[in-house]
């Protein structure tokens, strides 16, 4: 009888358990991805308790360790602090769903622009459309938004919530990035505009890196300038034959062989507009190297200092103002020294630290002295 009434058991959890899965896939299927989720419960509960947070008694951590679009926000000690940030546009339901369960397990949620022009319409044609297909309001999903616009536009600036203007990359360990004066500069510049086939048609990249401006400003650069240079990637395309013989390409390199070869280089050349504060101007500044970049792009041009970090362009029509400015010897750029008296976690890494603690009253480590993504 003992065996029986066990076996009796094991069926009714189980017929509770497929009925839980059921209400609440049924919930998720009815409601779509609204702002109401009060049918919810019984399928996030479970959920919390798959992904292994949010469980009373559960001596796991607590804060999940994410994946893109979500990202991780760690203090001074390198612990995760329970704000998670979304960095970019849902791709599919899976990310639908863990932004429910981080949000029904009670962690802090944040936006950040660190992804082309998110969360404003993205131009890029090349972009994954299933957020607009889904129509998401992501001001609405979080409590705070960190962006990279010169204007935050309508959507931040009417969001009512609490804004910081500061980037992703701004947020560099500067000890991590330094120039290794054991490398020879062979160069004059690098350029990164990764393949995007091998046909060497539009893509994503081609579009980011404004491939069709690049170009132009490299008839410039190399038939007046003759400058040396590096292209990593475009390794099947076309570009002018004035830059035969001095401006190779590369295709992509691992991390530590990349930084090797940008140390390489006089200057950085990025002509990218839509793109929220690239980490290769962040790097190149800590390496000491001025950059070149494109006057209207999204993000980072706050690191761009006429004269001290580098110099703006908009066009092949004033690039050579700008190119004169960086081929003059007299020029004197100091970028690193720049950087690290106004950015890197020393200043902010504070300036994060302190808008989390203003904004999030239960952040799980309110000491922490500077913050990290």
């Amino acid at each position: 009888m003992k065996i029986i009434s066990r076996w009796m058991e094991c069926v009714v959890l189980m017929v509770l358990l497929a009925v839980a899965v059921y209400l609440g896939a049924a919930a998720f299927h009815m409601e779509g991805f609204g702002p109401d989720r009060s049918a919810r419960p019984l399928y996030t509960q479970l959920h919390q308790h798959l992904e292994g947070f949010g469980n009373a008694g559960d001596d796991r951590d607590p804060v999940p360790t994410v994946e893109f679009p979500f990202k991780n926000i760690y203090d001074d000690q390198g612990r995760k602090l329970n704000v998670i940030a979304i960095s970019a546009p849902f791709r599919g339901a899976e990310h639908e769903l863990l932004y429910e369960s981080y949000r029904d397990a009670h962690l802090g949620l944040l936006g950040i622009s660190s992804y082309l022009e998110f969360p404003n319409p993205i131009d890029n044609p090349y972009e994954d459309k299933y957020h607009q297909e889904r129509k998401h309001d992501y001001p609405s999903m979080v409590s705070t938004w960190i962006h990279c616009f010169r204007d935050p536009g309508y959507t931040l600036q009417y969001s009512g919530l609490p804004l910081l203007m500061l980037t992703e990359a701004d947020l560099k360990n500067v000890d991590h990035y330094k120039p290794d004066p054991a490398i020879p500069k062979e160069y004059d510049f690098i350029y990164i505009c990764l393949d995007d086939n091998e046909k060497c048609e539009p893509g994503w990249n081609w579009y980011i890196r404004s491939w069709d401006l690049a170009k132009r400003c490299l008839e410039i650069m190399c038939a007046k300038y003759h400058l040396r240079g590096v292209i990593v990637g475009r390794t099947n395309c076309e570009f002018t034959d004035k830059c035969t013989g001095i401006v190779k390409t590369v295709p992509f390199l691992p991390f530590h062989e990349f930084q090797q070869e940008m140390q390489k280089c006089r200057f950085l050349f990025a002509p990218n507009v839509s793109d929220a504060s690239p980490r290769v101007i962040t790097e190149a500044m800590l390496y000491n190297m001025p950059v070149l970049v494109n006057k209207n792009i999204v993000g980072g041009w706050h690191n761009v200092i006429p004269g001290v970090t580098g110099e703006f362009f908009t066009s092949e029509h004033d690039i050579e103002t700008a190119l004169d400015r960086l081929t003059n010897p007299e020029t004197h750029y100091t970028p690193r020294e720049w950087f690290v008296t106004h950015r890197g976690l020393e200043h902010s890494g504070k300036q994060l630290a302190t808008f989390l603690r203003t904004n999030y009253p239960q952040l799980n480590y309110p000491d922490t002295e500077y913050a990290y993504i």
